[in-house]
């Protein structure tokens, strides 16, 4: 078998405060040798994000997590999601139906329908629901809840919502749909809710929802929902482009086709279920599938795009100067996983870390982008021992199935899948999950969360101030020399530059106060100063001004001064 390691060749090294974010990961010695106290703290900008982009890996704890990075980059390596500033841990725990409203009882064990409407709507609520409120039984609705998604709809800025699985599956559906089960996919799947049909004065079926909430870029797989007919007689897909005008598009090339969104939103089907994995499986067995010399196989994926290709084609089209809302999905982390599939669980690892370097390409030249990347829940997959006798009547070691394949280290890795029989799914665990984030706002992941805190964090929390202290340490060695970047809106109305402003975006390091500078020749229009991290802001003036424009930034620290010049065109 033949393992290969593709990186995105659009993911581009971004250095921010001097860490290295989604840099080419080498096989280095683990640990680091310098203190890192300044550069975790040039890393914190307070400000409200103007885009999010919420990457999701399907059942992608810890453990999986250190799986795939020991198959593809050996023990000492790290991929982009482990190098982000900021992490933290997220409890996952859910509810269960009950008659008592004020005391449901605690669910430790979630699926991804209340875990992922926890994120999107900042509460809690009951397995298979998606964005509603828990109530007596499952086939009882509760109370819709908004989420993240919607409320930067009604903000005016552009929404996204992208998966490798059925994109009407729970982790796509809670972001912008209303139902008491997720099951509910497609408008002949409703028979038990049939309070949400249409024709009941319901919102429809996720995938009717999906479409009502006119998500302006819509990628995955599950077309086979779209052509189930509705309460009205027409296909769902027929529904989705007569009366919501989405443009389809079915295959990779067909999506590299479109450059805009002027002529509808985009709907992207690419399977008739779920997108094809990276790997070709490799599945756990009782005596121990695979071996020392065991790699994963390449599969065949058609004319499917990859996550990366998705994430890199709905950022070129929701970015505009109101911001947007990006959810992506590796989702056959968690699929895989349910099959005691290694290679499969693994290769979506990978995709995940590969859409995250295409979202901090982007995040590089826009640094008022937050990016998290997370999980919904843990799973089943362990890594265990390989050495020893056998442990279980079964005849397998460490777990009811086993497999094992060789690692980038050359060295054989075995996992044991051990939550349900051989031969049946597996089952989610209840063990909190990694959650990482970069650009505005994301200190606030740090420490132990809730999954349900990234609500208000994507929405953006009230910015905290960031004291400097009155006397620096005194360094040790010569200061470092301060850093920064930026970035400003290429054009500007004159009346919008003297009512809103125009918008700059900073991130410095090394600096004690960030100053900006808006210039018409060598006539000062406006200052502003910001602090050592920079941030974003806006400069208005009342001159009259027409044409060029220039934006000086200057950070200033013990080490020196840095400064970026950018220009702008004033128009009437």
């Amino acid at each position: 078998m033949v393992r290969r390691t593709t990186m995105v060749a659009a993911a581009s090294a971004l250095a921010l405060g001097g860490l290295a974010i989604g840099s080419a990961v080498q096989a280095v010695s683990p640990g680091f040798t310098d203190d890192r106290s300044a550069k975790l703290s040039s890393a914190i900008d307070p400000a409200k994000p103007r885009n999010v982009i919420l990457l999701i890996g399907d059942g992608t704890d810890d453990s999986i997590i250190t799986a795939a990075r020991n198959y593809e980059l050996g023990a000492k390596g790290r991929f982009a999601l482990d190098e982000l500033p900021f992490t933290g841990a997220m409890t996952t725990f859910g509810l269960k139906t009950g008659p008592n409203p004020d005391d449901y009882p605690i669910n430790y064990v979630s699926d991804s329908a209340p875990t992922a409407s926890g994120w999107s709507t900042g509460k809690k609520t009951v397995d298979s629901r998606i964005s509603q409120g828990p109530s007596v039984s499952d086939t009882t609705p509760g109370t819709d809840y908004e989420t993240v998604l919607e409320k930067y709809k009604k903000e005016g800025k552009r929404t996204g919502n992208v998966s490798t699985a059925e994109i009407t599956d729970a982790t796509p559906a809670a972001a912008a749909s209303h139902i008491n089960l997720r099951a509910c996919q497609g408008p002949t799947d409703m028979a038990n809710c049939t309070a949400a049909k249409k024709s009941n004065g319901g919102k429809g079926s996720i995938a009717e929802q999906l479409v009502d909430n006119k998500i302006d870029v819509l990628l995955g797989g599950g077309k086979s929902r779209y052509l189930q007919a509705t309460d009205a007689g027409p296909t769902a897909l027929a529904y989705a482009q007569s009366a919501q005008k989405y443009q389809l598009v079915e295959n990779k090339s067909a999506l590299a086709g479109v450059t805009t969104l002027d002529n509808g939103p985009i709907l992207g089907l690419f399977t008739t279920g779920n997108m094809t994995p990276r790997y070709q499986a490799l599945t756990a067995t009782p005596a121990g599938a695979g071996g020392p010399d065991t790699t994963c196989q390449t599969a065949d994926r058609g004319t499917q795009p990859t996550l990366a290709d998705m994430t890199d084609k709905a950022i070129n089209l929701l970015d505009n100067d109101k911001g947007f809302f990006l959810q992506v999905e590796s989702a056959m982390v968690d699929k895989q996983e349910h099959s005691s599939d290694i290679c499969g669980a693994i290769g979506d690892v990978l995709e995940l870390d590969n859409a995250l370097k295409v979202a901090q390409a982007y995040q590089a030249k826009h640094p008022d982008t937050l990016i998290i990347v997370t999980g919904d829940h843990a799973h089943s997959t362990q890594i265990v021992g390989n050495g020893g006798s056998t442990t279980s009547a079964t005849g397998a070691t460490g777990g009811k199935a086993t497999a094992t394949v060789k690692t980038a280290d050359g060295d054989p890795m075995t996992v044991a899948y051990s939550t349900a029989a051989p031969g049946s799914s597996q089952s989610h665990t209840g063990s909190q999950i990694r959650v990482a984030a970069s650009g505005p706002q994301a200190a606030n992941v740090t420490g132990t969360i809730d999954q349900t805190d990234l609500f208000a964090t994507m929405l953006g929390r009230t910015p905290s101030k960031i004291s400097t202290p009155a006397t620096p340490p005194t360094p040790s060695a010569p200061a470092a020399r301060p850093a920064v970047a930026a970035v400003a809106d290429k054009k500007i109305s004159a009346k919008a530059l003297k009512t809103k402003g125009l918008r700059v975006s900073t991130s410095a390091s090394a600096a004690t106060s960030v100053k900006i500078t808006l210039l018409k020749g060598s006539k000062v229009l406006a200052t502003k100063r910001l602090g050592a991290a920079g941030g974003t802001t806006y400069l208005r003036t009342r001159s009259s001004v027409k044409g060029a424009v220039k934006i000086v930034v200057t950070a200033t620290g013990p080490g020196g001064t840095a400064s970026k010049t950018r220009s702008s065109t004033v128009t009437r």
